[in-house]
Formats: C-alpha cells, structure tokens, sequence
C-alpha cells in the first residue's frame, strides 16, 4: 500500500517541485522540504513519487505525491503531523492510503487521468498587491473574443514541440489537451470601487483552464503567451495551427511568468479512492 499526498503550495520561493542540488548546496524545494518533513515523522529517510514536475515559480493546489510508509499512520494523524512540520508556503490538504498498481509501487505521475492547470491574468492598468503573486500582471486592455476563438485550436491531439521550453527533455511532443476555457471577470466585478472611466466593462482579470492527458515543460505557459498575442492582435488563431504543423517554437507566442500558473488537480481514476475534504 502506497500512502497519497494532496498538496497545496506557493511556489514563489521554491525551485520548482523536484528535489535538486545547487553549486551552493541543496536548493529549495517542495518535494525536499516535503521529504524532510515526512523523514522526521517517520523517524528514517523516505523519497516520494509527484505527479508533476511544476517549475520555478509554479504553484498548485492538488498536486499529487506518493510515499511508502514504513508504518501505520492514520491519515488524519499524518496531516496534523504534517501541518507542524512544513513551512507556511506548504500544506498537506489530504492524505489516503491506495493500492499499488499490478505489483509496482504507485506513481502518480504514470497512474494519473490527466491533469488541469489554470492561468490567471490581470489586465487592468493598475496590479493588485493582494494577488500579484497569482498571477501575470498586463497593464494594457486585451480582446477576449479572438482568444476564445483561438483556445479550440489547441483542443486534441497534436505534436507540440512548438509549445515547449528548449530544454524540455521529452522523448515525444504529441500531447492530448481535452479542453481550454476562459473565464473572465470585468472591473468593475473585480472592484465595484475602481474608478476607470471607459473601460469598466472590459475584461480585468482572465483565467485560462487547460485539461490534458500530459504536458511538456512550460507548455501551458507557452500556450497562454500564444493566446495573449492573439489577443493583443499580433496575429491571428491561424499561427497556433501554423506552430503545431512546423514545431517552430519562435512563431509561438512569449512564455507568460511562472507566477500566474496553478496546478489544479491531478484527476484520479474514479476507481480509486477520493481525496478526502
């Protein structure tokens, strides 16, 4: 039996989630901090298995990591114990004991559903210190029809090594999406107060939700930048076809800023037990 993890962090001041070491010495982790924190409860070194490599910057609010323990902790015991050992950027939401897969350990990151990501955008001309954190701050107006146009053409299975980071290191780029909706908020429900005479109707802030099988490195970022260019008219939702055909990852749009990215929830197979609330 394999012990699941449901976490929730901030990444801002983390090196992403995967463990790693630095010229300095070990760098800043969530897997790190969690295995430490997860190595002092249980008395002994323990490793865990995530479900997604989020980079720098990257937050998430249902990412799934796997363990082995080497004994019986209840649950709930082990998120109360959890919630003292981990610093404030890190939670342990939920926690359920699920059964290996024909005799191999557990990995969420091969025995997942697929994954949803969502992106935050602020175009408004003035940031907010409450959320900027979440989100990619774009001080100018952008038109939100071309973009939901645009988002269906990501939608199936296609070879997206246009849409990924140069160093990615996939062996394959074919990716299924399942589904991209935006979502948009104007300022006026954003900030009834907000005091922006003509452009109080206009989108303020703009949530992106992408639902895949799989993703490479920066590609929901890349996808997100593609749709904000679509949007500032730079070109039209012909280019993402054009980028899909060709691999060419210069006529795709700019990465948008880790910072604006969450990983939603890592979707479980029905069949196995829920994430307790």
């Amino acid at each position: 039996m394999a012990m699941l993890l449901r976490l929730a962090y901030d990444g801002t001041d983390f090196h992403g989630f995967a463990r790693q070491d630095g010229r300095g010495g070990r760098l800043r982790t969530v897997q790190g901090e969690l295995e430490d924190a997860l190595s002092r409860i249980y008395k002994r070194p323990l490793l865990t298995r995530g479900a997604s490599r989020t980079d720098a910057g990257v937050h998430a609010r249902g990412q799934l990591v796997a363990f082995d323990p080497p004994f019986e902790i209840p649950p709930r015991g082990l998120l109360l114990g959890l919630a003292a050992q981990l610093p404030a950027d890190l939670i342990a939401s939920a926690a359920w004991l699920a059964e290996d897969v024909e005799g191999e350990p557990l990995n969420p990151r091969f025995h997942n559903r697929g994954k949803l990501y969502r992106y935050r955008l602020r175009c408004t001309s003035l940031r907010d210190p409450l959320s900027e954190r979440f989100e990619w701050h774009l001080p100018r107006p952008i038109a939100l029809e071309p973009m939901l146009a645009a988002a269906s053409h990501f939608v199936g299975e296609h070879d997206f090594a246009g849409f990924r980071a140069a160093d990615c290191q996939a062996r394959t780029t074919t990716r299924r999406i399942r589904d991209v909706q935006l979502r948009a908020r104007t300022l006026a429900e954003v900030d009834p107060l907000a005091m922006q005479a003509g452009r109080i109707d206009d989108p303020a802030v703009i949530e992106f939700d992408v639902r895949g099988d799989a993703f490479l490195k920066n590609m929901v970022r890349i996808m997100v930048g593609t749709l904000v260019a679509v949007g500032r008219g730079q070109f039209g939702a012909e280019r993402i076809d054009e980028v899909l055909k060709a691999g060419d990852r210069s006529r795709a749009g700019t990465t948008a800023p880790a910072r604006g990215l969450t990983l939603i929830e890592v979707l479980w197979p029905s069949s196995w037990p829920p994430a307790p609330r």
